[in-house]
């Protein structure tokens, strides 16, 4: 099921990968030598080459292996934007009805940014428009809704009227160069054979676009925890404030994220984080201080997390079980225990191309149904028990 699909994509990303680095190289060394441009794009079609054939080796491990099999198939879909050109549906969350709280931001004018309310149906039931474009959203126990993007965070009542507003604290915070990012610079401009300056600007106008990101939100009974990239290099911070929406403090620093990924949620008053380039699982008091972690990274076992970046997302279930979910390949949903140990594959998606992307996940109130996000096709898919 996973190895043929898997297998296929694979092959047309390391084909795009090798044709990509023959026309750097074609760029970089010129048509007076055409020799060494040869060279590198026969270095890079072997590479991928080998890099296919691992990923197919993988698939078909997984494919023997009845660990990966599913407990859940897919059952439905719940289409929020459009899926022929998808981008506007950015994450979502669930209520304590059960209802899903989408992060609606269209790219296109004259259609406004909301919230967008579903039912586990799918029905639309409500829409709370913003002045911001959404990009993470979570809930309180007493109905409050947090939301974050464009640098702001919001917090409304059930109705969607403001309470409270506050900038993210990196958002216009002055960016600054590290040695660490000097280095990186150094090493592209050895590949690329632009000068250190023009790199070192390019480097910079991205850490100053990215600072207005928020990539996760989570709350707890006192505590609001935002997860923001940091304007100095290219890791990530998590901010706790309080339900005003005051005293923000940074709590951890230096995440390493993939994919402009970092999602932290909570459970007990705690912090959990998915560290995603370093496929652990972090659990963490409200001050940040580590209480515990799982995870190391495999391609083959489904207790390990694979890609290059995994797990991208996660929930924690009332009974302290842990949901995390990988964009793959494969894309699917996994459950542990609090303490790590591996129990199940919940979900793998047919069909899925793997894409790094976030994948939000949520299971419904009463646990029978669970929930994916699809940002490929502005959609959030449904699961279930096959019997």
């Amino acid at each position: 099921m996973v190895g043929l699909k898997t297998g296929k994509h694979m092959k047309s990303i390391a084909q795009r990968m090798a044709l990509s680095v023959a026309i750097l190289a074609a760029g970089v060394c010129g048509s007076a030598n055409t020799n060494a441009a040869t060279r590198v794009a026969s270095e890079a079609t072997a590479m991928m080459s080998g890099y296919e054939a691992e990923q197919r080796a993988a698939a078909a491990a997984r494919e023997k292996d009845g660990a990966w099999k599913p407990v859940c198939k897919e059952v439905g879909v719940i289409q929020v934007g459009d899926a022929r050109t998808p981008g506007a549906l950015k994450n979502y969350c669930l209520n304590a009805e059960g209802n899903l709280l989408t992060c609606f931001a269209p790219r296109e004018t004259g259609v406004s940014p909301a919230i967008r309310v579903y039912s586990p149906k799918g029905d639309l039931l409500k829409t709370m428009p913003l002045e911001i474009k959404p990009s993470a959203v979570c809930v309180a126990k007493d109905g409050s809704i947090f939301v974050a993007g464009d640098g702001q965070l919001l917090k409304l009542d059930p109705a969607g009227k403001v309470l409270a507003s506050a900038a993210s604290p990196v958002a216009k915070e002055a960016v600054s160069i590290t040695k660490e990012t000097e280095d990186m610079v150094t090493e592209m401009i050895k590949q690329t054979k632009r000068s250190f300056k023009d790199e070192l600007t390019r480097m910079k106008a991205s850490l100053e676009q990215r600072r207005a990101d928020v990539t996760g939100l989570a709350v707890t009974d006192q505590d609001v925890f935002m997860a923001v990239p940091s304007p100095r290099d290219f890791t990530y911070r998590v901010y706790r404030f309080n339900h005003s929406l005051e005293e923000p403090k940074l709590v951890v620093d230096k995440l390493r994220g993939c994919c402009g990924q970092m999602d932290v949620q909570t459970h007990d008053g705690k912090l959990w984080i998915t560290h995603n380039a370093r496929h652990t699982v972090e659990n963490l008091d409200r001050d940040g201080k580590e209480i515990a972690k799982f995870g190391k990274a495999g391609r083959v076992k489904a207790a390990d997390f694979g890609g290059c970046c995994e797990p991208k997302n996660m929930r924690v279930l009332p009974n302290g079980d842990v949901l995390a979910a990988e964009s793959g390949p494969p894309t699917c949903i996994k459950r542990f225990s609090a303490d790590g140990k591996f129990k199940e594959v919940v979900a793998v998606v047919n069909g899925a191309k793997g894409d790094c992307v976030r994948v939000t996940v949520e299971a419904s109130p009463d646990g029978n149904r669970y929930y994916m996000l699809d940002t490929t096709r502005d959609a959030i898919r449904i699961f279930a028990a096959k019997n």
